[in-house]
């Protein structure tokens, strides 16, 4: 008998039938007063009322309570953990994205506070917790955002500011090509130059800082000369807007504003550029949104993998090379988006590159 019962009480005890006991994922203790808690996955076990001292894979909690409320494996864990990372995805997508890497040291780098602006309206993201141990990662722990907003968004890298009154984004897709009537040809060519293809626009709207459900229309004047300053400061940003496009643009020109019949009604008109694709790794690295580019994508516009380039000049022969061959015309000059190059032109490049 145990409490009661007695083992093997009931009519079907011994049916082969296969049982499923619900996994316990959670536990809670209350009213009790606690120096030290402990318990293991490793149920065969003797248990001889000594408390194992160190933490193994099988060791779920071990709370010591020393005067504060770590009482986990966080010392355990500071001792196998190199760093953690923060990835990211759409939802649907299979390759994670690694946005933010942090090195541990002490238990304290575990707390870190990342707030991620470069996410579109109205999708699902994915993003994922990543300890590193061993230099492999280890399990993901991940969870789902959606994401949506109802106002256009210019973003820098840890920064935000909203863009809700009179905004109105005239957007161009830029190709660039020329137009060459031929003498004796009744129809024009058309020549496309290189591969750039790029959206620019023209942004208008009214900058005013809402603060508790209301606008500081009496600071306005402030607000705008901080955004004139965020603005001009050179770095690139992330232009969101609420149905989904994103882009990342360069702030050319200068900044006007309009006056709308009112001294507090101010618009400025902003000009931006195309200079980068916010939802690729490399292209976020490169323009200073993050720190990290361990997952750069090579990727050309049709989808396909972009191979390694590597580019010289033979002085000898007055030619390029190109992955160890020499480049005796233009068609393989274009297969690499490189032009009538000479000695000067790959020169530079090679100091760029370098």
């Amino acid at each position: 008998m145990f409490i009661g019962t007695s083992f093997a009480g009931g009519n079907s005890s011994f049916s082969n039938t296969a049982a499923a006991d619900p996994r316990i994922t959670s536990f809670s203790i209350s009213k009790v007063i606690l120096d030290e808690m402990y318990a293991t996955k490793k149920i065969l076990m003797e248990f001889d009322w000594q408390l194992p001292k160190d933490w193994d894979f099988d060791t779920l909690l071990h709370g010591l309570y020393r005067g504060d409320t770590n009482a986990g494996n966080v010392s355990y864990t500071e001792e196998i953990v190199s760093k953690v990372k923060i990835k990211k995805r759409f939802a649907g997508d299979f390759v994670w994205k690694t946005i933010y890497e942090k090195n541990i040291s002490v238990n304290d780098d575990f707390n870190f506070e990342l707030f991620d602006y470069y996410e579109p309206s109205n999708r699902e993201i994915e993003y994922a917790y990543v300890a590193v141990i061993a230099g492999a990662d280890s399990d993901t722990f991940s969870n789902t955002v959606h994401s949506r907003f109802y106002s256009y968004f210019l973003c820098g890298r840890d920064i935000s500011y909203p863009m809700i009154l009179d905004t109105a984004n005239d957007i161009t897709f830029n190709r660039e090509s020329n137009t060459i009537v031929s003498p004796g040809r009744k129809y024009p060519y058309v020549v496309h130059n290189g591969i750039a293809k790029y959206y620019s626009g023209s942004l208008t709207t009214t900058f005013i800082e809402p603060k508790n459900c209301r606008f500081d229309k009496a600071n306005g004047w402030k607000y705008r000369n901080l955004i004139d300053r965020f603005l001009t400061d050179g770095r690139p940003k992330i232009l969101k807007s609420f149905e989904g496009d994103m882009w990342m643009v360069n702030i050319v020109g200068s900044l006007p504003r309009t006056q709308n019949g009112h001294y507090q009604n101010i618009s400025h008109q902003i000009q931006w550029v195309e200079c980068g694709d916010p939802t690729m790794i490399g292209d976020l690295y490169d323009n200073g949104f993050i720190d990290t580019d361990i997952d750069r994508e090579n990727i050309f516009d049709d989808g396909t993998q972009e191979p390694g380039i590597s580019v010289n000049y033979n002085d000898l022969y007055n030619k390029p090379v190109i992955n160890g061959e020499e480049v005796i015309s233009e068609k393989t000059l274009n297969q690499y988006g490189l032009y009538e190059l000479d000695s000067v032109d790959m020169r530079n490049i090679l100091e760029t590159l370098l």
